[in-house]
């Protein structure tokens, strides 16, 4: 005799909307909050770091563009129950199929090489060698995939993002000028010395390292992983707003950070160091929270990328590619996971 299995009993109609908003929730966040990883984390830190508050307004122009992009996938996820490789593949041809495949996984692997040299540079200022902390770190996220189930990682993962709400504790303990953030957040404003090439280039990595290429294929991925149906669009919209929404904000939080090392006169160079020299200002709390952060941020980097990856890949192999199946059920894509994300074994 079986069981039946235990179920959550819904008397109203907005206990049905929460629910369901629950059940959807997720694929919005992730993609949104994974790219604020370890790259991120350097690019807004160093905004505040050499500009002060001056680069605020950019993120508020970028929040809708960030915003469309992904809903735009979301809705090919939910239309067609496939990836976005997939179906580069099936109406572009072959040709397009591998060029966009072998483009995504080149630029995914070199941005994977920053994730694991950051995880290292974080940890190292914390007295982890980087012989212990990168191989750990490789293994962690290679068995947050391979459970067989994918709500599991998608609630760690949802955990991880959540854990980003500290940037906002960091940017309350460095006391802003919160008129002045304000200002600058709705007013573009030209930092001193006008336009020159640094501030050109620091514009350009604060765009590319927030509307990035593996966010379509992830989304889109996850979102025919998760098996969303036309039901769920308008919930999987409101995820993936409030995923750009809390994104962006996380972004400002590590711009007034990074600021509270350039009132202090103290010279950017990488978010590690910065953070060092902010703890005998700031405090402790401040100076590991920032470290951590980095490392949390590397940690999602990877995991999103690695993803993004292997799904691509998978599906243009046509092979088993989903987070529902275990090991066993899904070699080569589980495979590629592994060595997307432990770089360091020669075996890959």
């Amino acid at each position: 005799m079986t069981t039946p299995a235990a179920g959550v009993v819904v008397r109203s109609a907005w206990q049905r909307r929460i629910v369901t908003f629950l059940m959807v929730f997720g694929p919005g966040l992730i993609v949104m909050e994974a790219d604020n990883d370890a790259g991120a984390v350097s690019t807004y830190m160093q905004a505040g770091g050499q500009y002060g508050l001056h680069l605020l307004w950019l993120l508020v122009v970028l929040l809708p563009i960030c915003y469309f992009i992904q809903e735009m996938v979301a809705r090919l996820g939910i239309a067609t129950g496939k990836g976005h490789a997939a179906m580069i593949y099936e109406r572009f041809g072959k040709w397009w199929g591998h060029f966009s495949l072998l483009d995504l996984l080149a630029v995914n692997f070199l941005t994977l090489i920053t994730e694991f040299a950051a995880i290292s540079l974080a940890l190292s200022a914390l007295g982890i060698s980087p012989y212990i902390s990168v191989p750990v770190s490789a293994v962690g996220l290679t068995l947050m995939v391979v459970t067989g189930s994918y709500l599991r990682w998608e609630r760690i993962v949802i955990a991880l993002c959540l854990m980003d709400l500290t940037w906002f504790v960091l940017a309350f303990m460095v006391h802003p000028h919160w008129e002045t953030a304000a200002h600058h957040s709705v007013v573009p404003t030209m930092p001193a010395g006008g336009i020159t090439n640094s501030l050109v280039f620091l514009v350009i990595a604060i765009v590319g390292t927030t509307i990035a290429p593996w966010q379509l294929f992830f989304q889109q991925s996850c979102v025919a992983e998760k098996r969303l149906r036309f039901a769920d669009l308008k919930w999987a919209r409101l995820d993936t707003l409030i995923g750009a929404t809390f994104t962006v904000c996380v972004a400002g939080a590590m711009m007034l950070v990074g600021n509270y090392g350039f009132e202090h006169k103290i010279v950017f160079q990488d978010p590690a160091q910065i953070a060092l020299a902010l703890g005998p200002i700031a405090g402790t709390f401040v100076r590991n929270g920032v470290l951590l952060l980095m490392v949390n941020a590397a940690v999602l980097g990877t995991t999103a990328i690695s993803l993004a990856s292997a799904w691509a890949y998978g599906e243009v192999k046509g092979w088993e590619h989903s987070l529902h199946k275990k090991l066993w059920e899904a070699p080569g894509s589980m495979q590629l996971t592994s060595c997307v994300s432990e770089l360091l074994r020669p075996s890959c």
